[in-house]
């Protein structure tokens, strides 16, 4: 290849080429872009339940009761028996599993929000015993753990009481506020036994489920297999369609919206675009072929063999492929780097959160979640899409090299 003639053909279609070679570059990154940004979409999704340590929250749709007084379970919040719990809990994406008793109460004293949980070795206790701010982590005999925010707006402290209905309850440790993201937002977390208890003694959820022992829950926290590939949903709501579920993909929905690249909508205008370039791309290399034609006949006339031409013209055509991918690479680091700064918010579902609708301040909680886009950079994902953009511009340039053929340096010699 003649670097020269290269520099010369340059100077006289500067354009032209800057023009090919911003096009490409611009496309590249985008590729770069959308796959960063599909790579991490199950990341973004599971944002939520980071904060927890878990990954899918399994409830059952109940009934609605119809007086709000003493024990009650938000109708999003059904009870799960214990035949139940082991079903869920040996399903095949499942490594680990945890369960809850969440209830409202309702009393002449406040408003509770409370959790009874298996007080060892379980996931929700882990996510307390790191948030304890004050006190002792001890839930048995009538000791409970009550968040900061909770002690702060009824004046609570610790060693003192709270009751609930003839059950009197000693706080021993004091939460970090909102702990658990405004998931199951509870203000006092107890021994899953002692909640049980509770339950059994509230004459509204007698009425209404009619419980013999203690062998329900109302919340089913699922460890999943991140790798494992199916619809976990789908399979969860097969065993009894009044399953409620959340996972990564109740939130999927929600950022596909935000971030319209990823979406149907943004992989098909992607492939449009990459398609409008690649045909932008074949034309300039048409044209550059079809106004050139003189200057190729001369070539051959002067002794320029077909394999020369084609060194020629496959070596202009790699350093402008390079010079777009460069820079393509360069936009591409940029762009994933601004990304990184950018936010994404996520609305929580009222059924993970459930506050009563009736109670303005208690259900004006915070059910945004907010996270930096968890962007990550990967050099191989940029090797690749460049091999693959070389592959690609190659193969139009192979094409378009067999116009040579057909160029004789008889027809210019009028």
């Amino acid at each position: 290849m003649l670097i020269n003639y290269f520099i010369s053909f340059y100077k006289s279609n500067k354009l032209k080429i800057i023009i090919l070679i911003l096009n490409i570059a611009i496309y590249f990154t985008l590729a770069v872009v959308l796959a960063s940004l599909n790579k991490t979409l199950p990341e973004l999704a599971s944002l939520p339940f980071k904060k927890i340590g878990i990954s899918t929250i399994v409830q059952k749709t109940g009934q609605l009761p119809s007086q709000m007084t003493g024990a009650i379970f938000p109708h999003s919040n059904g009870p799960i028996y214990q035949n139940e719990v082991l079903k869920l809990s040996q399903l095949d994406f499942v490594q680990n599993s945890d369960i809850g008793l969440y209830f409202w109460y309702f009393d002449d004293q406040y408003f509770k929000t409370s959790l009874g949980i298996k007080d060892t070795d379980s996931s929700f206790s882990n996510l307390l015993k790191q948030n304890l701010e004050q006190g002792d982590f001890k839930l048995a005999n009538k000791t409970v753990l009550i968040t900061n925010d909770f002690a702060k707006k009824n004046d609570l402290s610790l060693g003192q009481e709270i009751n609930f209905g003839n059950n009197v309850f000693i706080i021993n440790g004091i939460l970090k506020a909102n702990l658990s993201g405004n998931i199951i937002p509870a203000d006092i977390y107890m021994n899953l036994s002692e909640a049980q208890n509770i339950a059994l003694e509230s004459e509204e959820m007698q009425r209404i489920y009619k419980f013999e022992n203690k062998d329900f829950v109302n919340i089913v926290a699922l460890d999943t297999d991140p790798k494992w590939q199916g619809n976990k949903e789908k399979l969860i709501n097969s065993m009894d369609n009044s399953y409620i579920t959340f996972s990564e993909k109740t939130f999927t929905k929600e950022v596909l919206e935000q971030i319209k690249l990823v979406s149907t909508l943004g992989k098909t205008m992607f492939a449009i675009l990459g398609l409008i370039s690649l045909i932008v791309f074949s034309l300039l290399v048409f044209y550059n072929f079809k106004t050139r034609e003189r200057e190729i006949a001369v070539l051959r006339m002067i002794g320029w063999g077909f394999k020369d031409l084609q060194k020629q013209f496959i070596g202009e055509s790699t350093i402008i492929l390079a010079l777009a991918l460069a820079f393509g690479n360069l936009l591409g680091i940029l762009s994933l780097i601004f990304l990184r700064q950018q936010k994404i918010s996520m609305e929580l579902p009222w059924e993970v959160s459930a506050k009563p609708h009736f109670l303005v301040e208690e259900n004006a909680i915070n059910r945004t979640i907010t996270a930096n886009l968890p962007i990550h950079f990967d050099p191989w994902l940029f090797i690749w899409l460049s091999l693959a953009f070389f592959v690609i511009f190659g193969i139009v340039n192979y094409i378009s090299f067999q116009r040579l053929k057909n160029i004789k340096p008889a027809n210019y010699l009028k």
